[in-house]
């Protein structure tokens, strides 16, 4: 009898599940079936996939607290690919709820009038925002606008709204993202409007029920706010973004979210000069739950603002906690602009040396303390230490720090200053080694070689130190984290007893791809005998040779007179060169008279001298100093017949040779017109009266040229013009004339080559149609398996493109060569998108990542199997694709 009960019970629920399960009927069971599917196993399970996903990307995202901190943190095109599967799979599921679940079916959209289920409309929310985040703003927004276009009364019309306006942020459409805030802000105000209304009817006896219109929810008024600050900072208006900031904290139920927005407060006032507020934001930063390194950066940023001794004190006590072991670098710099306050520039200088040293994990930092650094000599006309602190830090920035190009311009332009510096120093030290006798000369390279070991010694144990330090704070940082640490990385003797294992298993082994593969020779691992947990690898080194001898250094110090020659020369131009950077670059006429002074008292004639004196001459005169009349007696004496010389006899002398030039040019050019017209006696008779009488004129390397070329064209025998060029030849060595003079009687010697006419037209079998559906190749490398391979690419797939119903097959190409074939994609965009995402994801794919691959059409594949055109397809693939 409880058998044929319990049967009868049974085919009386399966009876009530499939009268339930029909979507036409319109009565409470099939409402109350299909809305609880349609929330839980929609709505409810995607929008979680969504929360996990972004949760996992912004608890591994590295933010950037030297900008302001973007309100919501969304992926990158790039980053964006991990997030496909989670995002993907939250799509399929509300997208088959909306197929199945829909009161009436959704068979015939353009015929339905109402939609029954109350949790379908959230679905294709949930769908639209999905495609948000997967930056796939197009389906977003066709996804909003059909819940506001078929859902009119309904309060997803307010969500839809939103997620538009942050749609069109991000497709800059900043002004349609004002309309979609608007119409809810509208709307709000309508609401409050009407609650008021419905007060006063309501004391009214008789007053008539209007129809309910959809309430805006309270839910969204968080995500309403900060959307309505994003589209503020977008249009740079920071003022407004702190009033709406501000406005969100009174609906954020979340600390992190509390956390987070005071923070972007306390930033954006700091950015407008708001001290004071934007230290109250700090603080009120640091009583909301939120992630170490925000509260750290708050704790920092709230010192900047103040800088008095009680700043400095938490600073130091902060310096102290373990915790804040890897952000050493943030704060020694902070200290060191408190002491720039004081103007206490010794101690800044230690605290931003320190704050350099420390910063191994963070360019950003270790680039401003070398900024500052430089800075600071620069300002003390000390160019060459500022170029080295610049140089350093052009080194470490990229190109997203601040001022990246004026760090690198200054740099670049103090580089041949230190050059010449640091030249002119060498060579003074050794020529003055040069002059000691031998034994002296001996005695001091050898305390040489001791200062430059020791040196080396010291600072070999200043690294050994550093390396030991900032291990233990690694150490320390992990113990605060919990000596139980269960992730394996923040726990530094599992990582250490793990890194033991592989080297006894493994061997030495770099760290790279196929390293499994590799045939290595296994070195082993020695366990060090002290207290420490970190093991050791003894790898025996040859002990290298000593290269620093005295007969090394020997060989730099000029002690023939060739040799000492060719040092003062080097000598004397890095003098001059830095005296010309001094005066030219930097404006600075002091350090510019002593390099000139010293290049004139080397008392050595020649060009430099001569340049020396009179950029001496410049000086001295602009200062209105009587020993300026030396030099330029010094020019006059012993270089009478320079420019230099004619400029101080004449000071329009250069005004004059320019207009001589000028009327030079002109008399060439007519010379040459009459050239071009076959007048060549008279181009001739002329370039003889320039050749012969008129040295000094500008273009009579070119009349030499012109001569040439109308001789060719007088006489069979072109030997005769070979005397001509060749005096081109040896009187203007390095000109263009020059090089022109040598193919001409090249020419003459070997005759002419022949001349071969090049087809430069495009024979390529293949066609590009921009309008033709694409398949993708992957060629496999010989001896690969393509069923392993085809698992692999479907694997990917399924998990990256699974909306996309991609087919995977495989061919032979040519003898023994695999291919995989994926198809097909509608646009080469879409194809090539594949592409990129298949070349930056190693997962499923592992060493197939790698293989060769392209987009090609049906028709271009078809040719390229029948005729193995490979190389030919890769130059069009290239050219086209």
């Amino acid at each position: 009898m409880r058998r044929i009960s319990g049967f009868i019970g049974v085919f009386s629920l399966l009876l009530w599940l499939s009268w339930a399960c029909s979507t036409e009927k319109n009565t409470l069971v099939n409402r109350t079936y299909h809305g609880l599917t349609a929330h839980y196993n929609g709505y409810f399970n995607a929008n979680e996939l969504i929360r996990q996903s972004l949760n996992t990307f912004r608890g591994s995202l590295k933010e950037n607290y030297y900008q302001v901190l973007p309100i919501e943190a969304l992926p990158n095109e790039e980053q964006v690919v991990g997030l496909y599967p989670a995002i993907d799979t939250a799509i399929s599921k509300c997208a088959k709820v909306i197929q199945s679940h829909s009161m009436p079916s959704n068979d015939r959209p353009s015929l339905k009038k109402e939609e029954h289920n109350q949790w379908i409309d959230e679905n294709w929310t949930t769908i639209g925002i999905a495609n948000f985040y997967r930056r796939d703003y197009d389906a977003a927004m066709k996804g909003f606008s059909f819940v506001k276009k078929f859902y009119s009364n309904d309060p997803s019309i307010y969500i839809s709204d939103l997620w538009m306006a942050k749609t069109n942020i991000q497709l800059n459409k900043l002004t349609e993202a004002g309309f979609n805030l608007n119409a809810i802000d509208k709307a709000v105000k309508d609401e409050e409007e009407r609650s008021k209304d419905k007060q006063t009817k309501q004391k009214k006896k008789g007053s008539k029920e209007e129809d309910p219109i959809a309430e805006v929810p309270k839910s969204i008024y968080f995500e309403l706010e900060k959307t309505k600050a994003e589209l503020a900072l977008r249009k740079q208006e920071p003022k407004d973004a702190i009033k709406f900031l501000e406005s969100s904290l009174v609906f954020a139920k979340v600390q992190t979210d509390k956390s987070r927005v005071h923070y972007i407060i306390a930033q954006l006032n700091e950015s407008i000069g708001n001290k004071d507020e934007a230290k109250r934001h700090y603080s009120q930063c640091l009583k909301f739950n939120a992630p170490y390194e925000m509260h750290f950066n708050a704790r920092l940023k709230r010192a900047f603002m103040g800088g008095d001794e009680k700043v400095r004190k938490e600073l130091m006590k902060m310096l102290r906690d373990a915790k804040n072991a890897p952000f050493k670098d943030q704060i020694y710099y902070a200290l060191a602009d408190i002491e720039l306050q004081k103007s206490n520039e010794p101690k800044a200088v230690e605290f931003l040396t320190l704050s350099a040293f420390y910063s191994t994990a963070n360019p950003r930092q270790k680039g401003m303390s070398y900024e500052k650094l430089g800075d600071l000599s620069f300002g003390h006309r000390n160019y060459v230490r500022a170029q080295k602190y610049y140089d350093s830090c052009a080194v470490v920035i990229d190109d997203t720090y601040p001022n990246a190009k004026g760090v690198k311009n200054k740099a670049a332009n103090l580089k041949d200053l230190v050059k010449a510096v640091e030249t002119a120093a060498f060579e003074d030290s050794v020529q003055r080694i040069a002059k000691m006798n031998e034994e002296d000369r001996l005695s001091y390279l050898e305390g040489v070689i001791k200062q430059i070991k020791e040196e080396e010694a010291r600072r070999k144990k200043m690294e050994a130190e550093k390396l030991r330090e900032l291990q233990q704070n690694q150490n320390n940082f992990a113990q605060t984290a919990g000596s139980g640490s269960k992730w394996y990385f923040n726990n530094p003797k599992t990582r250490s007893e793990g890194y033991d294992e592989f080297r006894k298993l493994w061997g030495a082994r770099e760290n790279e791809d196929n390293w499994r593969r590799s045939d290595k020779t296994v070195l082993t691992a020695i366990k060090d005998n002290t207290d420490e947990d970190t093991a050791s690898v003894a790898v025996q080194k040859e002990e290298e040779k000593d290269t620093l001898t005295v007969q090394s250094l020997l060989k730099n110090v000029p002690l023939t007179d060739s040799a000492l020659a060719q040092s003062n020369k080097r000598l004397l131009e890095a003098l001059y060169n830095a005296g010309v950077i001094y005066k030219e670059q930097l404006n600075e006429p002091v350090m510019a008279r002593k390099q000139f002074e010293a290049v004139r008292s080397k008392n050595t004639e020649g060009d430099i001298d001569l340049s020396s004196a009179f950029q001496l001459y410049k000086l001295l005169t602009s200062g209105s100093d009587p020993l300026s009349e030396n030099e330029k007696e010094h020019i006059l004496n012993v270089y009478p017949n320079s420019d230099y010389a004619n400029y101080l006899r004449d000071p329009d002398f250069f005004v004059k040779r320019k207009e001589r030039e000028a009327l030079a040019e002109q008399e060439y050019l007519t010379v040459f017109e009459r050239y071009k017209k076959g007048l060549y006696m008279p181009v001739i008779s002329r370039a003889d009266v320039v050749i012969n009488q008129e040295r000094d004129n500008k273009y009579r390397s070119k009349y030499m040229l012109l001569k040439a070329m109308c001789m060719g064209q007088l006489t069979e025998n072109k030997k005769e013009l070979i005397p001509v060029l060749q005096q081109v030849v040896s009187e203007y060595p390095g000109t263009d004339e020059e090089t022109r003079a040598k193919e001409m009687i090249k020419i003459i010697n070997e005759g002419f080559s022949k001349n071969i006419s090049i087809d430069r037209s495009n024979k390529s079998p293949f066609k590009f149609d921009e309008n033709a559906t694409q398949w993708v190749l992957i060629f496999l490398d010989k001896g690969e398996s393509s069923s392993t391979a085809k698992t692999k690419v479907s694997d990917f797939n399924r998990e990256f493109f699974s909306r996309d119903a991609l087919k995977v097959s495989s061919k032979i190409f040519g003898e023994d060569q695999s291919v995989i074939l994926v198809q097909e994609f509608k646009s080469d965009v879409t194809a090539l998108k594949y592409v990129r995402i298949y070349k930056s994801t190693r997962k499923h794919l592992l060493d197939l990542q790698k293989a060769k691959i392209m987009v090609i059409t049906q028709e271009n594949m078809k040719l390229l199997f029948e005729n193995k055109l490979l190389q030919e397809y890769e130059t069009f693939y290239d050219e086209f694709y």
